[in-house]
């Protein structure tokens, strides 16, 4: 997260549901941040004996009233708006896999901040989206002697499955890939991506994966090879 994590409130649009919420910057160069969404009436007003199929159908069809607790928040870049247009459509093509190896996408926001101002002259809100906070740990931050064949195994069937969806994630770095449970890796930032070419795979972004998990493991193996070196001068 970013140095300065004092959080800032947001005031959101989203759907038929407006509410002002909490909000810290996860990067500082990006306008990425962790939302604390306030409990929603409606979903404690139902009833718990409601069926299930119901309560999908209602989710499904008014999001904003469903929230988890916590979302990611990621407003548009008026300079990048390419990125942002890009991600919303890769959202939108691997909506199959939404939730198991991609976050979920719960839809497009408004956000009325009004002391921003790059918008001041048309008092417009700025986009941004909602996705899901995937819980677990980043490849980056990943300890060295897991960075084995079984995670690239997993990292493989991502890409395949994104292949099957015609996309290319476009930005193979080890902290846009989250290992879930030591079961699953999920993709995140789609800001780069771009619909796969029928005659392309994804092989070189996973080929630059892979190459980037051997430099961490040997940087890895360096500094164990220092450190013993050290101890034994003092």
């Amino acid at each position: 997260m970013d140095d300065d994590d004092t959080p800032e409130i947001k005031d959101i649009q989203f759907g038929f549901r407006r509410f002002q919420a909490p909000a810290t910057r996860i990067s500082a160069n990006r306008s990425v941040f962790l939302l604390d969404v306030p409990p929603s009436p409606i979903a404690c007003w139902l009833p718990s004996w409601m069926p299930q199929l119901v309560r999908s159908l209602l989710q499904r069809l008014l999001p904003e009233w469903f929230l988890p607790t916590t979302v990611i928040l990621k407003e548009r870049n008026p300079a990048k708006a390419d990125s942002y247009e890009n991600e919303i459509a890769a959202y939108q093509d691997l909506q199959q896999l939404q939730g198991h190896c991609i976050p979920r996408l719960f839809g497009q926001a408004a956000i009325h901040d009004h002391r921003q101002t790059r918008y001041q002259m048309s008092k417009l809100p700025i986009p941004g989206i909602l996705l899901e906070k995937v819980e677990g740990v980043p490849l980056h931050n990943f300890p060295a002697e897991e960075l084995g064949d079984r995670l690239l195994e997993q990292l493989q069937e991502t890409y395949r499955l994104l292949t099957e969806e015609g996309v290319v994630h476009g930005d193979p770095n080890l902290h846009n890939f989250i290992r879930v449970n030591n079961e699953r890796t999920v993709a995140i930032d789609f800001e780069f991506s771009y619909p796969l070419p029928s005659d392309i795979r994804n092989e070189h972004d996973f080929e630059t994966l892979k190459d980037q998990i051997e430099r961490q493991k040997k940087a890895a193996e360096g500094r164990k090879s220092v450190y013993p070196a050290l101890s034994e001068l003092g």
